[in-house]
């Protein structure tokens, strides 16, 4: 159902902003290797209720996405990241 999936996107959006989380930027050459597509790469480490988790969250010519999906928390937290810092590329 289309309804339910927004509003469980919209609630895990809201539980990933209010859980400590350290986002960094990593280079996506150095990660991916030499003949990557990737221009932005980021780890988002975050921690909810006692147990820590690990996003990698790419940018390339297919956009932003995470290991764990397009549709992940964390890639939001990247996108607010990267957009207060006022370094996001809008993709092409």
């Amino acid at each position: 159902n289309q309804t339910r999936r927004r509003a469980v996107s919209r609630k895990s959006r809201a539980r990933a902003a209010a859980s400590p989380v350290v986002v960094k930027e990593l280079d996506p050459v150095r990660r991916c290797g030499e003949g990557t597509t990737v221009e932005r790469l980021f780890r988002v480490d975050s921690t909810e209720g006692g147990r820590s988790e690990v996003h990698l969250v790419f940018f390339d010519r297919h956009g932003w996405y995470c290991v764990h999906g397009s549709d992940c928390p964390a890639v939001g937290v990247v996108r607010a990241s990267a957009l207060s810092r006022k370094t996001l590329r809008k993709p092409a």
